[in-house]
């Protein structure tokens, strides 16, 4: 019997992301989620928006997404972002 490592995890943010997304790029696609541009991402993050672009891409890669449509809902299904109707109303 092996106990889940899993659980002890950092309390902040999910135990562990799905299909090896970095911490970054999950942050990146829950802010893609709230509905930010790239510029908008780019700007609350402090970096290029040639370094959004990049995390996106790597994203879209690592999740198997084709555009940003079905990254929001792959942050919903993920845990990664709340829908606006379980946000707070």
């Amino acid at each position: 019997l092996q106990a889940a490592a899993s659980e002890t995890a950092a309390p902040e943010g999910p135990r562990e992301l799905p299909d090896g997304l970095t911490a970054r790029e999950a942050e990146v696609l829950a802010l893609v989620a709230d509905g930010l541009s790239n510029a908008e991402i780019a700007g609350g993050l402090h970096v290029s928006t040639a370094t959004v672009k990049t995390h996106i891409n790597n994203l879209f890669a690592k999740t198997g997404v084709r555009d940003r449509a079905q990254a929001v809902r792959y942050a919903y299904r993920h845990g990664i972002a709340k829908p606006p109707e379980a946000a707070g109303g």
